[in-house]
């Protein structure tokens, strides 16, 4: 994890060495193109709605490690069209999920989103997601019932090439309790998202995030995640992640990549 970290760092500096420049001042935070409509690879939502009749996908993989073993996740989709006014329409999934710390592989349930984008300037952005999952999946992958969150997404520019982004999320879902009882229960989710746009097609992250519970009375968890973003095109969008998450004193880390795709 060490080693990617300086990986990622020396790849940083190396990009603002060779050539950061300064993009013209947009009218809006969202004319940063995919890099900024994007919600991948951060925990954290963008606050910028897809374009009206715009469709846009977001895929990756990812491979979770712990004490226990490792898990992969391939898929991660989350498709977006836009429906005009600051509105879109999401699908969450598809995303097939294996390891051996899980009693079963296969497809994770599937949800639904909307998207209001209710602010959308040259240095401030926000906008509210409302996704709900259902539990479509089979045993041993499923939630077993319902899941909702709530997120107030907010943005700001940092001068000419940095941002800081702020994700507020209520998830209102299902888990087993200590006593092995099914139980709902709420969890806020807030995460803050520094960004750096070290060349016009390249861009560095760092992301907190905090979640105040794990399942029903369980302990939280915290997360530290960074990585890459590079637009390839003006509708494909690559990106590199890595991260170091705590709960209950036990480390866990990710490594991840993906893409975006607008149509």
């Amino acid at each position: 994890m060490l080693s990617t970290c300086r990986a990622l760092a020396l790849a940083a500096t190396l990009a603002a060495t060779l050539g950061a420049a300064t993009a013209p001042k947009p009218t809006s935070l969202c004319d940063g193109g995919l890099l900024a409509i994007l919600n991948r690879p951060t925990i954290g939502f963008s606050t910028c709605a897809v374009a009206r009749h715009r469709f846009v996908g977001e895929f990756g993989v990812q491979n979770t490690v712990d004490a226990a073993g490792s898990n992969v996740s391939v898929g991660q989709g989350f498709l977006r069209y836009g429906l005009g006014h600051g509105f879109e329409a999401d699908i969450n999934g598809p995303n097939l999920v294996t390891g051996s710390t899980l009693p079963a592989a296969g497809l994770q349930d599937l949800g639904v989103g909307l998207k209001w984008q209710f602010l959308d300037r040259s240095t401030l952005g926000g906008a509210f997601d409302l996704l709900q999952n259902f539990p479509t999946a089979a045993a041993g992958v499923t939630l077993g019932a319902p899941s909702t969150t709530f997120n107030l997404d907010l943005a700001t520019a940092l001068g000419a090439r940095a941002g800081l982004g702020l994700t507020i999320a209520a998830i209102d879902t299902s888990g087993f309790s200590k006593s092995g009882r099914r139980e709902r229960y709420l969890a806020l989710q807030p995460s803050m998202a520094l960004t750096d746009l070290l060349t016009p097609r390249f861009q560095a992250y760092l992301e907190g995030v905090a979640l105040s519970q794990t399942a029903p009375g369980a302990p939280g968890a915290f997360t530290i995640d960074g990585g890459f973003q590079y637009e390839a095109t003006p509708t494909l969008e690559l990106d590199i992640e890595a991260a170091q998450s705590t709960s209950a004193g036990v480390p866990s880390h990710y490594l991840g990549m993906g893409f975006g795709i607008a149509i």
